[in-house]
């Protein structure tokens, strides 16, 4: 089977997020925390059941729609040219939430580190991953920087992500401030963030205007 790797990675996260739940499970509260505001606080919780198993069957449900998604894309073939890079990225997603839940499960447990520069180093790595994956994408409706304008232009589209990629990068990079300031961790995450994807959209249309396509 093509990608066998990367697909046994990312069950294997899955697969030990519902072990772990269910491991500890007899030692949760009744009510578990599963949110946390921007201050760090508590603000949203689960019963034990639900917010046990919520996050390991949430990732099963986004790594099969990953998965079987680009069968469904006109374009296809245009996901086959980077289809390693998109497999490694849908495993490392499924990692991701993994740690996620791995902290609910600690915070729950009584081990309870700063929430937000717990997950700043996690979030870098999936925007770094994410500048690495529109660095090769090719034009799909799945995979890359979608605005109307990289989908009505393939040059724009190749501008557009491979400008996208660096943007994610530093962004990436960015968030490991979280970990040397953790009263500020959620800014060294969302700021880059939101400036990398508001940068990314401007040069979109700014693209498809010089090429003279409106």
């Amino acid at each position: 089977m093509r990608y066998r790797r990367p697909r046994a990675l990312g069950i294997a996260a899955i697969a030990l997020a519902g072990i772990a739940s269910a491991v500890v499970y007899p030692d949760l509260p009744a009510q578990l925390a599963t949110n946390w505001g921007l201050d760090g606080g508590v603000n949203g919780t689960m019963t034990r059941p639900l917010g046990a198993f919520f996050l390991p069957a949430l990732a099963a449900g986004v790594y099969l729609f990953m998965l079987i998604s680009p069968r469904f894309d006109p374009r296809k073939r245009n996901i086959e040219a980077f289809r390693g890079i998109y497999e490694w990225f849908a495993a490392g997603m499924m990692w991701f939430l993994g740690y996620v839940h791995a902290l609910v499960l600690l915070w729950n447990l009584g081990v309870r580190p700063p929430i937000g520069a717990a997950l700043a180093p996690a979030i870098g790595a999936v925007l770094y991953g994410a500048g690495l994956l529109v660095e090769r994408a090719e034009p799909n409706w799945i995979a890359g920087i979608r605005t109307p304008w990289t989908l009505d232009d393939d040059v724009v589209w190749e501008r557009t992500n491979r400008r996208a990629a660096l943007a994610l990068k530093i962004a990436g990079i960015a968030a490991l401030g979280g970990l040397l300031v953790p009263d500020a961790a959620i800014a060294f995450v969302v700021v880059p963030a939101l400036l990398a994807v508001a940068y990314v959209t401007v040069y979109s249309y700014v693209v498809y205007r010089r090429r003279g396509t409106t």
